[in-house]
């Protein structure tokens, strides 16, 4: 079973992280939920953040809804969603706002620093850079009414030692964790953002009290 990890990182918060290495044909199809016209990687995306979702809730017949925006919504709960290259990342509480994001490792963001990272932010390296640019996908998930841009958040430093122990780490499985303040420039709030790296992805996830 491709369930990576389920884990609670604060009372009322359900994080779930899934590899997708199963094919479609041994992904179990929740019923009543119309799979027509989806491209075969859309499909393979939507299975497995039901699996995953029915590992964390114990439950195989909820159904995600979305907003206008693609913002998903499941009645009860507050959710959000990402996948990146063969993992999937959910997500879950009935007492926050919560926003997570998953980005394959690669450094690709290197070619377009420019697009999401400020001049007074830290942008030297590549973990620096892959935590930046995921930390700021969930805080725009976690304040989506805001419609922020990348330039209307800022990190803090993010940890002194993190580039050394992330290099160390680089050809193991083991995570580099921790948190980064992230400013919303827009509003002057001071969110913080949990994350999560290793060799093959940055996970980033965070939360706040509902408005």
């Amino acid at each position: 079973m491709p369930l990576k990890k389920i884990f609670e990182p604060h009372r009322g918060i359900c994080v779930g992280l899934w590899q997708m290495t199963e094919s479609i044909a041994q992904l179990p199809k929740p019923k009543g939920l119309d799979l027509a016209f989806r491209s075969e990687k859309r499909l393979k995306e939507e299975l497995c953040v039901y699996a995953l979702l029915s590992a964390m809730t114990g439950n195989d017949q909820l159904v995600i809804g979305h907003e206008s925006s693609g913002k998903p919504l499941l009645e009860g709960w507050s959710i959000s969603i990402s996948h990146t290259r063969g993992w999937v990342a959910v997500i879950l509480s009935d007492d926050y706002q919560v926003g997570i994001d998953i980005e394959y490792s690669s450094d690709r963001v290197s070619k377009v620093v420019e697009r999401f990272i400020r001049e007074d932010e830290q942008r030297a390296t590549l973990a620096q850079q892959l935590i930046n640019w995921s930390a700021k996908e969930t805080v725009y998930k976690l304040c989506s009414e805001q419609k922020l841009d990348y330039f209307d958040m800022r990190l803090h430093t993010l940890q002194s030692d993190i580039d050394t122990v992330f290099e160390q780490k680089r050809h193991t499985s083991d995570a580099v964790r921790g948190a980064v303040r992230v400013d919303v420039l827009k509003t002057k709030e001071v969110v913080t953002v949990h994350y999560e790296l290793t060799p093959d992805y940055v996970l980033t996830y965070s939360f706040l009290d509902f408005r």
